[in-house]
């Protein structure tokens, strides 16, 4: 796998601690799904990479996170750290804590699960297009970098911003990844009815990654909800 189709470093990051203890996870990288290569630009640092589904094997959980030992399709919520092709230790974490270099907060945690909630389950479809998983990639990305509370979805844009992102060529992208990605961000600022699970992973080292958890793992998810939200992260 060429480091193209990775997400490079490239910003310094200092790795956050917690006073709790977590509930650790080896993971492993194995490929990519469906998604596409595009140009990003992020803090003014720009490179070609994949954005879409990435897809991890999780083992070694136990108790009540024992379901979760299987391949998921993962998306990334950190462009500072590589993915790991060799399998490393991680935690269970939520979203607001994602990623560990930089935690999102609460507000974008919250558009971030609106995302989830208005694909409701698309973003990992059998059959899904590489445009709607990039464009999906995209928004996390736009959310967790540019996102303000302030501003709200119009001070978002894949064209301005401190994150930015192009066709690999250096051209406008597709309107096959503008119109979904368009679409995924107007349905996250829309009310919300559905309401799905999402769990990361956390690494000091590794990139970061969320995915849709399914109904018999929102269960249990109870005592994650009630440690987790509690945690605070200071820099070591």
């Amino acid at each position: 796998m060429k480091t193209t189709t990775l997400f490079a470093a490239v910003v310094a990051a200092a790795c956050a601690g917690s006073a709790f203890a977590a509930a650790t996870v080896n993971v492993k990288y194995n490929g990519t799904g469906a998604g596409k290569t595009v140009k990003v630009s992020y803090f003014g640092s720009e490179k070609n990479l994949f954005a879409g589904q990435l897809k991890h094997t999780l083992t070694g959980a136990t108790g009540s996170y024992a379901w979760t030992n299987k391949q998921w399709l993962t998306y990334c919520t950190d462009l500072s750290q590589y993915v790991t092709s060799t399998t490393k230790v991680y935690t269970f974490d939520t979203l607001p804590n994602m990623p560990g270099n930089a935690p999102m907060g609460a507000d974008k945690a919250a558009v971030v699960q609106n995302l989830f909630n208005f694909a409701n389950g698309a973003q990992v479809a059998s059959g899904i297009t590489g445009d709607y998983a990039a464009a999906f990639q995209l928004a996390i990305w736009e959310v967790v970098t540019d996102y303000s509370s302030s501003s709200s979805l119009a001070g978002l844009s894949l064209t301005s911003g401190n994150f930015k992102a192009k066709n690999s060529n250096g051209s406008a992208l597709s309107s096959g990844i503008t119109n979904a990605y368009n679409t995924l961000m107007t349905g996250a600022f829309s009310s919300m009815s559905t309401s799905v699970q999402v769990l990361g992973v956390s690494s000091c080292d590794y990139q970061d990654q969320i995915f849709q958890v399914p109904a018999p793992g929102s269960l249990a998810l109870a005592g994650l909800g009630g440690l987790m939200m509690k945690r605070r992260r200071t820099s070591k």
